[in-house]
């Protein structure tokens, strides 16, 4: 199963012992799969990490990108866990959901006809790309 949760190396390094409080972490969560367990764990994952960083006294920003057959996951007529994006929206709504628009592109050029994305979402040009910026702004993963 291609999926990669909890993508970026190094983001929550921070998340050690005797750290001090009210630091603000990111998170990056990359959804390449159209398996809606596995986009409702993406969901509850970012959740929590939320959740457990306000326990702490930190924060947390969070993005979820998704791209290949997880795009599906941010467009309205294939989402399995439309309505669930619509909660964990309006219950955390600094969390940022982002479609890869290569993906999208193909997905309209296959289905012969537009998408819309969720209203919860954006589009960026390239979700690997998007995920790239991340990771060159961290620590480096080796």
């Amino acid at each position: 199963m291609r999926f990669a949760l909890l993508l970026i190396c190094g983001i929550l390094l921070s998340v050690a012992p005797g750290r001090a409080a009210g630091t603000q972490h990111r998170l990056v969560i990359h959804v390449d799969s159209s398996n809606a367990r596995i986009m409702t764990e993406a969901l509850h994952n970012a959740t929590n990490v939320i959740d457990l960083e306000r326990k702490a006294g930190d924060s947390a920003r969070i993005e979820i990108v998704a791209n290949g057959y997880g795009t599906g996951m941010l467009v309205s007529e294939l989402s399995p866990v439309a309505a669930e994006i619509a909660r964990i929206h309006a219950a955390y709504p600094g969390i940022v959901f982002s479609a890869c628009g290569i993906s999208l592109a193909h997905t309209e050029a296959a289905m012969k006809r537009s998408l819309t994305v969720l209203p919860e979402a954006h589009v960026v040009p390239s979700g690997a790309v998007r995920i790239m910026a991340h990771v060159s702004r961290s620590v480096p993963c080796a």
